[in-house]
């Protein structure tokens, strides 16, 4: 039976019932889906290790000698021992090596090399049993075929070992193997048999970009690609990524066909809420800033108030650093809609985060109605919220993905602003707009993105850009603390909160790993510090502090009942405690600049100067020395972001590496950056000229305005 891409991943031969469950639970639904799964890396067969290598594994050709079958019944364990000889050198003359090969609980394999076993010196002795604990045969065949075996070789007392390696038998084998990630239960050789089946029977022409993007960009047509990434005739790793970037390219292709055009409908969203800025609501402004915006601020907040005053809904991202004064440009943009009589709504992604904005929010705004809902709000109260919400009692309502449920109604919501610690997507904006008429949308993001990165991730929305601090803001002071001057170091940091400091010490576990057994945690180093900091009033918080609790320590923290706050990463964001002034990261090597930047800018947010200290781990790489180097060097954050671009491929912009970003399956925005911008101009030239489009971008694009038309905004 012919293939298509389209065809369910059931009428692959291989794949029954409890398989196709399985693929289902991972998203796999289609010949497609399974056919992107592609391979994390290949085995070269053709060109075995000519020596032993230690450092990494390798593909070994060996000679069986003989092997041994044992099981111990008490572990219900197989251990099968395999004596082999293996030539090294590139000769003449070879040098042959004696290696163990040993396997647990395979002992299907018995078979197997029983068939390759090489002849026993003593032709008398073959066939008969040797003596076993177990009184299994140690079969000594006739036939002497090579084995292929990849693995890691380890240097044994006497002799080499590989252990569990994988095994090929070399007849008819193809020169290349893939080798995949596991999907569940179904191992790296069941997706080979799978893929092979796929591609013996595959008869497909489908393709889903342009003729004239295949020509500009060499691209070869569809099948031909996914053949060539997972039955590669040869290993050549440019080849394979040329044919890889394929399929990176239409991911991003898709993405910005629909980022463009939502773009571009949201911004012809005609505005149903006039904006007055008159002298009244310029006093009102004054009244409630305390203190002297920077220019950024200033020029951000003009940028706010010109899209209020436009003819269409805005649409726009509010960056800055830490510390920089965002939230209170988003403050000001609320206060804007408050005195035009409108509601405003400022969704935050944690509790944590909300409830630090809400209780700035009730010292900022002086005359404005201020509420919280979040998933700790009772239900008694939440009611209540719901009723004074739909009433227009609620002037601004500060809250996590609660604001989203059905149950919310505004009287007349205007403006929603979106603290994005990751990128909220289309649909939960969305939410949110069928909350209220045309509503206006400000996200603010406090990780610095690279500018070389902006525009092609957030092309969807217009840019404000705070670099500098607000005026009476020192540059935070960082230095790096030897791991053996830790005691001392400790000690003398006793004196420093003695004399007023207040301090942030931060570990990267909660409890003890045996993962990570040379990280220190929570668990582990709070008897530590107990002993150091003794008589001195300490909190401790992490992920896994219930939230009331959490609060509380906070609390406490910011109003100084507490002056040690021992934490995970959970205080990264969204903790504003103007008298802090010291913050310790334990082990700091182990993360990455952004986070890094992120944690220092706890501290340095009053007047006073304040420290940062990285003491490293035991184990530090040259990679882990590098990232304190240049967190030392710098606080400029956007620098820092252009650094962290370089020296990482991909997964540190805001937090991605925890949360995943835009959730591509093969691209990787900041490493594929090229071809993400050589996507984004060519999905910009298709909306512009939609001839350029074949069938199926053009099916593509027209569910994505089906979808888009469907936002129903009055």
């Amino acid at each position: 039976m012919d293939l298509k891409l389209e065809s369910p991943v059931k009428a692959v031969k291989g794949v029954g019932e409890k398989t196709a469950g399985i693929f289902a639970k991972q998203g796999i639904n289609t010949v497609f889906d399974l056919l992107f799964h592609f391979p994390l890396d290949y085995i070269d067969f053709s060109t075995p290790a000519d020596g032993i290598d230690l450092q990494q594994k390798k593909v070994y050709r060996v000679e069986i000698e003989n092997f041994r079958l044992s099981r111990i019944y008490w572990k219900k364990l197989t251990i099968l021992n395999v004596n082999a000889k293996i030539s090294t050198g590139t000769g003449p003359p070879k040098k042959e090596e004696k290696i163990r090969v040993v396997f647990f609980n395979k002992p299907y394999l018995s078979d197997f090399f029983r068939e390759r076993t090489a002849p026993a010196a003593d032709p008398g002795q073959a066939g008969k049993k040797t003596p076993l604990d177990n009184g299994l045969s140690a079969n000594t065949g006739e036939k002497n075929s090579s084995v292929y075996l990849y693995g890691q070789m380890e240097k044994k007392p006497g002799f080499f070992q590989l252990s569990s390696p994988m095994v090929f038998s070399g007849t008819g084998m193809p020169a290349v193997q893939p080798l995949y990630h596991a999907i569940s239960t179904i191992k790296n050789g069941t997706l080979r048999k799978l893929m092979g089946n796929i591609f013996a029977v595959l008869e497909d022409d489908c393709e889903c970009l342009p003729p004239w993007i295949l020509e500009k960009y060499g691209f070869p047509a569809i099948a031909a690609a996914l053949s060539g990434i997972h039955l590669p005739a040869q290993y050549n790793p440019g080849v394979i990524d040329r044919l890889k970037s394929r399929f990176i390219y239409r991911e991003f292709l898709f993405f910005q066909l629909e980022l463009q055009y939502t773009r571009n409908f949201f911004k012809k969203v005609k505005r149903l809420n006039h904006y007055v800025i008159d002298r009244k609501v310029k006093q009102s402004v004054d009244a409630n800033v305390e203190f002297e915006l920077t220019a950024d601020q200033v020029k951000a907040y003009a940028d706010i108030v010109n899209d209020l005053k436009s003819d269409f809904a805005m649409q726009r991202l509010l960056q800055g650093d830490v510390g920089s004064g965002k939230t209170i440009i988003a403050f000001l943009a609320l206060l804007l809609a408050r005195e035009n009589g409108f509601q405003g709504a400022f969704l935050a992604p944690t509790e944590i985060l909300t409830n630090q904005h809400f209780s700035s929010a009730k010292r900022f705004f002086k005359d404005a109605e201020v509420e919280v809902l979040t998933g700790s709000t009772p239900p008694a109260a939440r009611a209540r919220i719901y009723e004074r919400l739909l009433a227009g009692e609620i002037d601004i309502i500060f809250g996590t993905h609660s604001l989203l449920n059905e149950n919310v109604r505004f009287k007349n919501l205007s403006l929603v602003v979106i603290d994005e610690q990751h990128r909220f997507g289309v649909s939960q904006r969305a939410a949110l707009y069928y909350k209220g008429l045309s509503v206006d949308l400000l996200v603010t993001t406090a990780t610095p993105i690279p500018r070389t990165m902006l525009l092609s991730l957030y092309n969807d929305l217009s840019v404000s850009l705070i670099e500098t601090k607000p005026r009476g803001r020192l540059p935070i002071i960082t230095k790096i603390v030897a791991n053996r001057a830790r005691d001392e170091f400790y000690r003398r940091l006793k004196g420093k909160v003695e004399q007023g400091n207040k301090v942030y010490i931060i570990l990267p576990l909660v409890e003890e790993s045996e993962f990570f057994a040379e990280l220190r945690s929570i668990e582990k180093e709070t008897p530590y510090f107990k002993e150091v900091f003794v008589g001195l009033p300490m909190g401790i918080v992490s992920g896994r502090t219930p939230a009331d609790r959490k609060d509380k320590t906070l609390a406490e923290f910011a109003a100084g009942k507490i002056e040690i706050l021992v934490s995970t990463t959970v205080i990264e964001v969204g903790i504003d405690v103007k008298d802090a002034t010291i913050i310790v990261i334990e082990d700091a090597d182990r993360y990455g600049l952004s986070q890094l930047h992120q944690l220092r800018g706890r501290v340095g947010r009053g007047g006073q100067q304040s420290f940062c200290y990285l003491i490293p781990s035991v184990n530090i790489s040259e990679s882990g020395k590098q990232r304190l180097l240049t967190t030392a060097s710098t606080d400029d954050g956007f620098k820092i972001a252009e650094i962290d671009l370089e020296m990482r491929g991909g997964g540190i912009i805001t937090g991605l590496e925890q949360s995943g970003y835009l959730d591509f399956r093969i691209g990787d925005v900041k490493r594929d950056r090229e071809v993400f911008a050589a996507a984004r101009r060519d999905a910009a030239s298709m909306l512009q000229d939609e001839s350029l489009l074949n069938g199926h971008s053009a099916r593509f694009l027209e569910q994505v305005k089906q979808k888009t038309r469907s936002i129903n905004f009055s």
